[in-house]
């Protein structure tokens, strides 16, 4: 909406000039279903390929495949061939699935290529996601971004880049607002750990993504 200011001359003339508002900053993409999250992510391509780890059935890449991408499930060998020949590599750790050694996925996954780790169903995801982080850092990977899907990963709506603390406050003034007393403690408690760049550890669900270096 335009905001009017009045100028005054000396005729008494009023000129009545419209400044707009700046339009809010692009940093929470609406997203609608799996297959938008994973498109606006990774891209993927025909052709691509990627192994997942602690699949057990779960859907939760299946757009990625639909979009062309050849899915392996992980079988562990019985000697390392050497090849790393994966563009993506697919760790699903929600419902509390174990680790993968980074080590591991380094070794899969050919220079350039993309470790995907997806946490959800904790209290909260931050220690864990913590770990990962700096375990990809020692490891050798870069660009190691991370974010937030409101409401769960199997239901997106809105992806929140987290690597700074302004897209998550946009978020909140978005998603909490200040109705009842309990939502403005909680979005007071939101905005305090901004500050403190402690946003990740507050929030049900993460994913990572980290590049390896060519």
């Amino acid at each position: 909406m335009a905001e009017h200011y009045q100028l005054s001359h000396t005729t008494e003339t009023l000129i009545s000039i419209p400044v707009p508002k700046p339009a809010p900053p692009e940093v929470v993409p609406q997203i609608e279903g799996a297959g938008p999250l994973w498109r606006s992510l990774l891209f993927p391509r025909d052709g691509q390929r990627a192994v997942e780890f602690n699949s057990d059935g779960s859907n939760l890449f299946a757009s990625l495949r639909q979009a062309g991408v050849q899915i392996e499930r992980w079988r562990r060998p019985s000697a390392p061939d050497g090849k790393a020949t994966f563009d993506l590599v697919l760790d699903d750790r929600t419902k509390g699935r174990p680790p993968v050694r980074p080590e591991l996925i380094r070794s899969l996954l050919a220079p350039g290529g993309r470790w995907v780790v997806t946490v959800e169903n904790r209290r909260w995801v931050g220690l864990a996601a913590h770990r990962v982080m700096s375990r990809a850092n020692r490891e050798g990977f870069e660009m190691i971004e991370t974010f937030y899907v409101y409401p769960s990963l199997r239901s997106p709506r809105i992806l929140v880049p987290l690597d700074s603390p302004e897209p998550f406050r946009y978020f909140l003034s978005l998603a909490v607002g200040a109705r009842s007393p309990r939502q403005r403690l909680l979005a007071f408690a939101a905005r305090f750990m901004c500050v403190l760049r402690l946003h990740r550890m507050m929030l049900p669900n993460l994913i990572m993504v980290a590049r390896r270096k060519g």
